[in-house]
């Protein structure tokens, strides 16, 4: 192996120990999420029974969870009760250290040291990290869009076959996982189209397509990405519906990304998340954060590829055409009134991957050694301010509000109100076994999964007050803790106090409360248990 070769390995594989660093440790540290706490629950089911259906309305695609399975395996879970947060969120760490990698692939296409640089703010970025640590579908789809990127570059320099039908099976993974790939797709075809035009039109060069396309090649890659999404829809040949849902599905997404919901939001909301964001609250702002770093060295890379300056001419097509493809695919973004800040992933992406044609450029442009020698040195310090920057976000402000990527998310109160549960569980005579209904009209996710060692068909979970809310242990939400006082004042009256104990109340979310109702005899076994230990 020649020694420029080797020294570029060395310095992919530091990015991505750098990346696994960042990702791996204490991936129990911030409580569940809403959305993780649901794809966990269908993880779970899929363990428990074998049997996954994909749902056209919710949950997305299926690749999360079947990918889920073998880290379940090594876990040596057999019900979901016996999982931990550490055997899912270890999926999408995985991917996101496979994206570091994969800027290798593309090595020849931007240059090697600009590889090195995508790859290591990959490695660095914020948001990057900290929604590698969220059991979500969105770094698996960023994963596979670049791997039919990649691909297809390999493709066109080798022209073997293998990597082209290897971008069909990465396009299929990627409809397989999320809807919003057809963005991105999207993205990319009107991106090549672009590129090719540009190429005949501005700098008179003929871009000849039959060598790649001819014969059946493209009809082959077509068969494995609908083979590999096919497979994958219908649970391995057994939900025959699973295909056909997989695109009816796309008409209530429309009406989705239509906007009128909560999650709507301006244009510039994720250009504002990623170049300069602070809670301001007064005496409790927060820090902070700003990936502008990333944001300036692409728009210097989109500038070097397009007037062909900073950048060596065999570099020129792939770079323009990642540079187009990340201005399309983030302008379809902020024309969609839904938004999401994990949803900024896949413009990110491209945003790196040109921030380091950019950082090389940048340093290429200085007119003298000591100079670039400056430039290097200051590049170096910014990146490790973005790795700081990740930390921070992951570690030290994990699923507080002035983190700019938590959103929505639930509270770390939430523990100890799973912690009552249980401990209510360890006084009753029927244990886990004991009834346990949440009633709010509120969203009750992630509650699913701190109740997941009950036995499931004791918990009930309800939108309405029912007519018989009586159990072990009520969790109502405050909105509807009236209501439920009313239902049980019919049957106890003044002696409800004596009944049900309503002290507990714990945050679920921010402004959202759940008060826990014990049954008394429950409650003054738990206080005589609890004075035990106090004695000892």
């Amino acid at each position: 192996m020649k020694r420029p070769l080797v020294v570029f390995a060395m310095c992919l594989l530091a990015a991505a120990a750098s990346a696994a660093a960042l990702r791996l440790p204490r991936l129990d540290l911030r409580p569940m999420h809403g959305d993780e706490a649901n794809q966990a629950v269908k993880a779970g089911l899929l363990l428990e029974t074998g049997v996954y259906r994909y749902d056209p309305h919710e949950h997305h695609g299926p690749t999360l969870y079947f990918l889920t399975l073998p880290s379940l395996a090594l876990a040596k879970a057999k019900t979901f009760a016996e999982t931990t947060e550490f055997d899912f969120r270890i999926v999408p760490v995985v991917f996101g250290i496979g994206l570091v990698l994969l800027a290798g692939l593309v090595a020849d296409g931007i240059g090697r040291p600009a590889a090195v640089g995508a790859a290591a703010l990959t490695a660095l970025s914020p948001a990057m990290v900290f929604y590698s640590r969220y059991y979500i579908q969105e770094m698996l789809l960023v994963f596979f869009t670049f791997g039919v990127m990649a691909s297809a570059w390999r493709y066109v320099r080798t022209r073997r076959v293998a990597w082209l039908l290897a971008a069909g099976a990465f396009v299929g993974l990627m409809a397989a996982t999320k809807e919003t790939w057809v963005f991105a797709a999207a993205a990319m075809a009107a991106a090549l189209v672009a590129v090719i035009l540009w190429r005949r039109r501005a700098d008179r060069q003929a871009a000849p397509l039959r060598p790649y396309l001819g014969g059946w090649r493209l009809v082959d890659a077509f068969l494995v990405a609908a083979l590999v999404a096919v497979v994958l829809f219908s649970s391995f040949f057994t939900n025959a519906r699973g295909p056909l849902d997989a695109v009816l599905t796309y008409a209530g997404y429309a009406d989705k990304a239509g906007g009128a919901g909560l999650h709507d939001n301006p244009w510039h909301f994720y250009l504002g998340l990623l170049a300069n964001s602070r809670l301001e609250t007064g005496a409790t702002s927060g820090p902070w954060w700003s990936e502008g770093l990333i944001l300036g060295l692409a728009l210097l890379g989109m500038a070097a590829a397009f007037v062909r300056r900073g950048i060596a001419a065999e570099h020129v097509p792939l770079a323009r055409f990642l540079a187009l493809y990340t201005i399309i695919l983030t302008v379809l973004y902020a024309l969609i009134p839904y938004k999401t800040p994990w949803c900024a992933l896949g413009f990110l992406h491209g945003m790196i991957l040109m921030a380091g044609v950019g950082a090389v450029a940048l340093v290429r442009w200085a007119p003298t050694w000591p100079l670039k020698g400056i430039g290097c040195v200051l590049l170096a310090a910014l990146a490790a301010h973005l790795g700081w920057q990740a930390y921070r976000a992951s570690f030290k402000f994990p699923a507080d509000q002035r983190n700019p990527y938590v959103y929505a998310h639930t509270v770390p109160d939430v523990l100890n109100l799973a912690k009552c549960v249980e401990d209510v569980a360890a006084v009753s005579p029927q244990g886990r076994e004991m009834i346990v209904k949440v009633i709010t009209a509120e969203n009750y996710w992630p509650l699913p999964w701190y109740l997941r060692h009950f036995n499931p068909d004791h918990v009930g979970y309800y939108h309405e007050v029912p007519d018989n809310p009586e159990a072990g242990v009520i969790i109502v939400g405050t909105e509807l803790q009236a209501e439920v006082d009313t239902r049980l004042g019919r049957k106890h009256g003044e002696r409800l106090d004596q009944v049900y104990n309503r002290q507990c109340l714990f945050g679920l979310r921010p402004q959202v409360f759940m008060r826990v109702y014990v049954a008394a005899d429950l409650w003054d076994a738990l206080m005589k248990e609890r004075a035990k230990g106090e004695a000892r």
